[in-house]
């Protein structure tokens, strides 16, 4: 074989071998996360008791108290509470004869949360809770929330704070003029954590630091991606991260593919070469 098939060959295996491999990381990646979102779903909660000891991440109820740093402030309402979401959905102005609580005319396009350390208690346990970085699924925190209400109709302060934590409108501001109105109508709903709710808490892990603390002071549970405080005792991080799971594991098999055929390619053209 000439020189130029071999470097072409072996230019064929390298290729395929980095696709090859780059398919297997994503597949594994995939792989990982669906085993750990099947092991939470199985594991029961963890009794606060024993969160302290705990290694890896945990899951555990308990009501929810205002710890050291209080209590903020939510943007709609102006009610003290441990976190809050604030969501804006908007529609076109043409479907306003269509049921204004038909889902399917409504489009999701803005949220915001925020949230403060906070207490978890059940009996005489407490745990701290970090949310800063959790999922905060408040939809089933009824009567905590306020109704879907136009943007337009919400007070000037209340859209100033709304803006100002990252929830924007298009609507235009209201005039005389119908023609100078945007052509979508936007609403907008708060929903709270407040103290004394009862609180799930799944795939959040003790940090690192408030095991080594020698006083009083309370373990304090963070998290990542799989951190979720929820109001239900059905987690929606672990379902979300099992089908982005089983996407990994998708993906990456397909990439492997032609990796594989790179590769084979690759290696049958060296081998004809040497022994042909």
């Amino acid at each position: 074989m000439p020189p130029t098939n071999l470097l072409v060959m072996s230019g064929a295996l390298l290729v395929g071998l980095a696709i090859l491999g780059a398919g297997l990381f994503v597949a594994s990646i995939g792989v990982g996360r669906v085993r750990l979102a099947r092991r939470l779903r199985r594991a029961g909660p963890t009794p606060l008791s024993e969160v302290a000891d705990a290694t890896g991440l945990v899951a555990f109820n308990g009501v929810a108290r205002a710890g050291a740093e209080g209590t903020l402030e939510a943007p709609i309402s102006e009610t003290d509470c441990l976190a809050y979401a604030v969501q804006s959905r908007s529609r076109n102005r043409d479907d306003a004869d269509v049921d204004t609580n038909a889902d399917e005319i409504w489009s999701q396009d803005g949220r915001a949360s925020a949230g403060v350390p906070f207490e978890v208690v059940d009996g005489g346990d407490r745990v701290a809770v970090d949310p800063r970085n959790a999922v905060l699924s408040l939809a089933d925190w009824e009567p905590d929330a306020t109704a879907w209400t136009d943007r337009a109709d919400l007070p000037f302060d209340a859209r100033d704070r709304l803006a100002a934590v990252g929830l924007p409108s298009a609507d235009a501001e209201p005039t005389d003029d119908p023609s100078a109105s945007s052509d979508a109508v936007t609403q907008c709903r708060e929903l709270r954590l407040e103290p004394g709710t009862d609180v799930h808490v799944f795939g959040g892990s003790v940090v690192d630091d408030a095991r080594d603390r020698t006083d009083d002071a309370l373990v304090t549970v963070g998290g990542d991606d799989w951190f979720e405080v929820s109001a239900g005792e059905r987690s929606t991080v672990i379902p979300d991260r099992q089908r982005s799971g089983s996407l990994y594991v998708i993906f990456g098999g397909l990439l492997a593919i032609p990796g594989l055929g790179f590769t084979l390619a690759g290696l049958v053209g060296l081998a004809s070469t040497f022994l042909l």
